[in-house]
């Protein structure tokens, strides 16, 4: 193995590595059908003035991480439907790489309790619930597929509260579903995150020569896909300057304004950037227009130091509000102590720049900015 660094022992250890992990939320609304016994329970109950107002009580099941628990598995359930398939899959950028693509249904009962002012139940519906979610992972074959439900979240949107006769025939109830999925393989890693190898059996003298023991190996990896690189840095706020054609590399004069937040959470999923121009000095009608970027390039993202002062550049695609024009942009940030300078450039067959702005108005924080290795 590598070299000890600190006086630690490098090892080899046994776990489980994650090849794809997604969460998500899943909406269904049940209609519920009351049964004659129980509307007769629930009119007798709002009959008697010292029992209205009733409710209506959601109980949900409490989940559990183990996938071992049966009381749970009684009141909700996870499972895969069918076979995986390999698709093709679009990635944020536009690229194409190879997945799998599982189809999960989940399931699970609510009870609802119609109670009165004191809390005594009046009756008790049982409602079930499913939902059919296909989701597309890097699941490469010796992977496992692990599917929980983290959470169910139940509510009746037209209200819980029954205040008069007559007593609805039916009502509507909104179930989610939280879930958590991952793919999951048991691999065997030095402590440098570097894939290990089994030793030799050389400890002993072999007798002869016999067949030929296979190699260790591991499921192929989707690195497109999980887990995807993060930001060395993220940049937010809104900030506003004058540009001056022919200074600082700016093709024409205004007040550019930019609206920023990239990487937050230092991932660039959910990064956004709009930019507003409004052209100052003409004779003419001014001219203004709105940028909105669509796309953010992960492998243009830089972060650096410019002067000691932190630094961000971002590139990626987008389109002018007013027309649909789709264009490349460059954007670049820095943030001096309590300053801040940007610039903008739009390209198609001709380039828009709004050269280096010096900030007036606004500011833009730039964090945790380091030099990419």
């Amino acid at each position: 193995m590598g070299t000890n660094h600190n006086h630690l022992q490098d090892e080899c250890i046994r776990v489980q590595k994650v090849y794809d992990w997604v969460t998500a939320r899943l909406d269904v609304r049940k209609t519920v059908s009351l049964t004659d016994e129980q509307l007769t329970a629930i009119e007798a109950a709002l009959d008697d003035p010292s029992r209205r107002p009733l409710r209506f009580l959601a109980k949900v099941p409490k989940t559990s991480p183990s996938t071992e628990n049966a009381e749970a598995a009684e009141l909700y359930l996870c499972e895969q439907v069918g076979d995986k398939r390999d698709v093709t899959a679009l990635l944020n950028g536009g690229q194409h790489t190879e997945a799998q693509l599982v189809e999960l249904l989940f399931t699970t009962e609510i009870k609802v309790q119609v109670v009165d002012r004191e809390g005594t139940v009046v009756t008790e519906i049982m409602a079930n619930a499913s939902v059919f979610e296909p989701f597309v992972l890097c699941y490469p074959d010796g992977t496992e597929l692990y599917a929980q439900i983290s959470k169910i979240i139940a509510r009746i949107p037209s209200g819980t509260v029954l205040l008069n006769s007559p007593a609805p025939a039916s009502f509507a109830l909104d179930i989610s579903f939280c879930v958590d999925i991952q793919v999951e393989a048991e691999v065997r890693l030095e402590v440098l995150a570097k894939f290990c190898a089994p030793r030799e059996n050389d400890l002993a003298a072999a007798e002869g020569e016999g067949e030929l023991c296979p190699v260790q190996s591991y499921p192929q990896r989707c690195p497109d896909i999980y887990p995807r690189p993060g930001c060395m840095c993220r940049a937010s706020g809104d900030a506003s300057g004058l540009t001056v054609n022919g200074v600082e590399g700016a093709t024409e004069s205004g007040r550019a304004t930019v609206s920023i937040n990239i990487c937050p959470n230092y991932h660039i999923a959910n990064s956004s950037f709009k930019l507003n121009f409004i052209e100052t000095g003409s004779t003419e009608k001014p001219r203004e227009f709105n940028f909105t970027a669509t796309e953010f390039t992960q492998d243009s993202l830089c972060c650096i130091e410019h002067n000691g002062a932190p630094k961000i550049i971002i590139s990626g695609k987008g389109t002018v509000d007013t027309t649909g024009e789709q264009l490349d942009f460059n954007l670049a940030i820095v943030q001096n102590g309590e300053s801040n300078l940007f610039e903008v450039e739009l390209i198609n067959s001709e380039t828009f720049s709004t050269g280096i702005v010096s900030v007036d108005q606004g500011s833009i924080v730039v964090d945790n900015c380091m030099q990419h290795n």
